[in-house]
């Protein structure tokens, strides 16, 4: 398969450098944010979801896994409650350039998930009595 042309910009090239570090394959044809995010789930990354949450994070991962790499970067970087897709992208990528290790970088990845995958989804959403 060819290599994705979304693999070539800066996100999932620092991506792709965490998965060489933690010596785990990354298939050209999958966006290596996804790969590197399941090998967190897989890896026991702690990030700022709920762990009663785990599941639905990693189904979402997978479901991430079958879209169009285009839709799926999108999607990850068009959080509504966030600021604006450039912002966003930017905050990633700096936030994996200065992880301390693939765990650390694949929460990052994993957290950006977890909040987009809240900001459409309300049985994620904390109930107003559990932000007082």
């Amino acid at each position: 398969m060819a290599v994705l042309p979304q693999n070539n910009i800066p996100l999932n090239r620092v991506a792709l450098q965490w998965l060489k570090e933690a010596k785990t394959p990354a298939p050209a044809h999958y966006l290596h944010l996804l790969t590197l995010a399941a090998w967190g789930l897989e890896n026991g990354a702690q990030g700022d979801w709920p762990e009663d949450e785990q599941a639905a994070l990693q189904e979402q991962v997978n479901v991430l896994f079958g879209w169009k790499p285009k839709n799926a970067m999108e999607w990850l970087l068009s959080n509504p409650n966030g600021p604006d897709k450039d912002e966003q992208r930017e905050n990633l990528l700096n936030l994996l350039k200065t992880a301390e290790d693939p765990q650390g970088a694949a929460a990052h990845v994993l957290n950006a998930i977890y909040s987009r995958q809240v900001s459409q989804n309300t049985a994620l959403q904390p109930a107003a009595s559990e932000l007082s």
